[in-house]
């Protein structure tokens, strides 16, 4: 199979398509790490609803539940018209040891899928051979979601499965009646470029591909998240790996150059850009200017990433899709009125005064 099929992603009133032929989708994210963010986060989610292009998909990382029993993807299902994505090991119990009860996140993941979640990222690729692998790297491992599975499975010495292919037949009965689309989140994807396409991301990949297989063959949507920081050659090579597993593909990503710190809305922008001419962006998560700051993105920057995000869309777009019909418009406004600002009805500008070449 080298060619990614389509899923449909639920929203409240709506579904959207994902996946080889489809427009590309951008999802915004939101989330807390303690009660006092929760009002910021809710406004963040009203903006981005607000938004005239704004996301189809709204993502709570929240690693904590509000006080009040509402989640936000609860109120991303309530207060807007995108689907809500969300990922259930962040806000199960852990033990001092980092141990998980897998009984509980699957109670977590079916009360998210029941409750009209449309995108559910697990993380079932953690295994004893991929993190012998990894423990070779800069950074063995630098997803939050995956380094969770991992610290439980280390916690008992990696004699059982990882928590999540514990709940697997179970995790994926639910989402077949639900419509729920499970997202392989990428508990390997590099750090850095230098770990980039390295011997653990590409046994990754390979098991993301399997357990895909294993999943669509039961009629759920499957997406395979990767692949984090990555140089551009990396990304073509890595590019061919993801194709291959034949199902849609929401990069992490890819940021192409470790240097771009407060400035990772652009370099997420142009790595997106770069993996989506390779036929593997489907979805694209809007990272902002804080990814790698360690503050807190802000209103203004997650609007500011989701419009990078955008950009990167469409120009996937137009080499996969030629969906030029947008700019075939501005083409069009500017020949007619004589002037590049496409919101003036009149001829030239400040800028150029009367050196306007239009």
């Amino acid at each position: 199979m080298n060619e990614s099929s389509t899923v449909q992603i639920r929203a409240p009133s709506r579904s959207f398509s994902a996946g080889r032929g489809c427009r590309t989708l951008v999802m915004g994210l939101v989330g807390a790490s303690h009660a006092r963010q929760i009002e910021e986060q809710a406004r963040k989610i009203r903006t981005l609803s607000d938004l005239p292009h704004g996301p189809e998909i709204i993502g709570d990382l929240s690693i904590i539940t509000p006080d009040d029993g509402l989640p936000l993807w609860r109120r991303v299902l309530l207060e807007t018209s995108a689907a809500a994505a969300c990922l259930p090991v962040y806000t199960v119990a852990r033990t001092g040891e980092g141990r998980i009860d897998p009984s509980e996140l699957l109670d977590v993941a079916i009360e998210q899928m029941e409750g009209g979640v449309g995108l559910l990222t697990i993380h079932p690729t953690p295994s004893r051979e991929i993190q012998e692998l990894a423990s070779r790297r800069l950074v063995p491992c630098t997803s939050r979601g995956g380094g969770l599975v991992i610290a439980d499975a280390e916690s008992r010495g990696w004699k059982e499965e990882n928590a999540y292919l514990q709940i697997l037949p179970q995790l994926t009965a639910h989402a077949r009646r639900n419509g729920t689309v499970l997202s392989l989140g990428a508990s390997y994807r590099s750090a850095n470029i230098f770990d980039s396409g390295d011997a653990a991301q590409v046994a990754e990949i390979g098991t993301q591909a399997q357990l895909a297989r294993e999943i669509g063959s039961q009629g759920v949507g499957v997406i395979i998240e990767s692949p984090g920081h990555a140089r551009p050659k990396d990304i073509k090579r890595l590019g061919a790996l993801l194709r291959a597993a034949g199902v849609p593909i929401m990069p992490l990503g890819p940021i192409p150059t470790d240097t771009a710190i407060g400035q990772d809305h652009i370099s997420s922008a142009i790595g997106a850009t770069l993996l989506g001419l390779e036929g593997c962006a489907h979805v694209l998560a809007a990272v902002t200017r804080e990814e790698h700051t360690g503050g807190i993105p802000s209103l203004e920057s997650t609007i500011e990433a989701v419009a990078a995000a955008r950009v990167a869309a469409h120009v996937i777009d137009l080499d996969q899709l030629d969906a030029d019909e947008l700019d075939l418009a501005v083409a069009n406004a500017r020949s007619s009125r004589r002037t590049c600002v496409v919101e003036k009805s009149s001829r030239g500008c400040e800028r150029c005064a009367k050196a306007c070449p239009l």
